[in-house]
């Protein structure tokens, strides 16, 4: 059986997309533990400082972990991230059950950001857990534009959130999350 419904561990990145998960699990009564990967990231001390933020706003516990390894980047995709993050955090669990939340979404190209991934990667979970721990994208359905307007609509604190993939001070504003950012503040500036 799976851990109570009411705890779920959360992959944190910092951006709006993890902002929205915490959210989401808090309105729905969950106990929210968070999970911020190095990974030698350009874009890790701002990701760190808007997790922290997050952390602390929502009052939620939160555990860095450093994976010792640079995970290789071609052309703004990180090579099997995401199956990386989860079975690392898996393989960490004190007991062999639990709940995993990340927050991937429609409208993108790479494959651990679809409906196939998250299929594949819970068979394999399923292969070394015998189906006690499980994966969860409450976004999977939704756009970058559905998550930033859940955000404005949960009244989300978007501006304590970091958007960049190639800095990790100030957001380089030209990365195709910083273009993302940009319009999206654009597009809902008078709600």
């Amino acid at each position: 059986m799976p851990q109570s419904d009411a705890q779920v561990n959360l992959l944190l990145g910092g951006g709006i997309d993890s902002a929205a998960l915490i959210a989401f699990y808090i309105s729905r009564g969950s106990t929210v533990q968070g999970i911020h990967f190095n990974y030698n990231q350009p874009s890790f001390e701002g990701e760190r400082c808007a997790v922290l933020a997050l952390a602390q706003y929502y009052n939620i516990s939160l555990n860095t972990i450093d994976l010792g390894l640079k995970i290789a980047c071609t052309q703004g995709e990180y090579h099997c991230r995401n199956a990386t993050l989860l079975l690392s955090s898996a393989s960490i669990l004190s007991t062999k059950q639990g709940r995993f939340a990340i927050g991937i979404h429609a409208g993108t190209s790479y494959y651990d950001c679809s409906k196939e991934f998250l299929e594949d990667i819970q068979r394999i979970f399923n292969g070394y857990f015998s189906g006690s721990v499980q994966i969860e994208a409450p976004f999977i359905e939704f756009t970058k534009k559905d998550i930033f307007k859940y955000c404005k609509n949960a009244k989300v604190p978007i501006n304590i959130t970091f958007s960049c993939e190639r800095r990790g001070d100030i957001p380089c504003g030209e990365c195709p999350s910083c273009l993302d950012r940009r319009a999206l503040d654009e597009s809902f500036r008078y709600l």
